[in-house]
């Protein structure tokens, strides 16, 4: 008899198959410890990064040094990228309450959205002018 974290269950022709949900389960599992180990990092060291972006440094980690294997986190990760748009409606629901804040300050907001990135551009263009003719 095999033992297994995962539950078992017998057919009417009496084999043995692993339910996917258990699959399902562990890798919700994985995911869900490294945002709740984030958390307590965050709360521990009393630091200003949100946790679910730490949570995601982990989880990065954690696959670049082949802790977890990318196969064990699929049955989570697919059905989640696939409707990843849903995560966003929150997103945009909160933006339309702000709406009469944005108008607001809608002079100061163009200038941020349109000088920063002007004058980022200007000052990486100049800074590489300046490095071609020392070849």
């Amino acid at each position: 008899m095999q033992s297994s974290l995962c539950l078992f269950f017998k057919t009417n022709n009496g084999s043995i198959v692993v339910k996917q949900t258990c699959q399902i389960s562990l890798a919700f599992l994985l995911l869900v410890s490294c945002l709740y180990s984030a958390k307590f990092i965050v709360a521990l060291f009393d630091l200003t990064i949100p946790s679910p972006l730490l949570a995601m440094l982990i989880f990065i980690g954690l696959l670049y040094f082949n802790v977890i294997q990318p196969t064990r986190i699929a049955p989570v990760a697919i059905p989640t990228l696939k409707y990843m748009a849903l995560f966003f409606v929150p997103a945009g629901v909160g933006i339309l309450q702000y709406t009469a804040l944005l108008a607001q300050n809608s002079y100061l907001l163009l200038c941020v959205l349109i000088i920063v990135p002007t004058v980022g551009l200007i000052c990486v263009g100049y800074i590489a002018s300046q490095g071609t003719h020392r070849d």
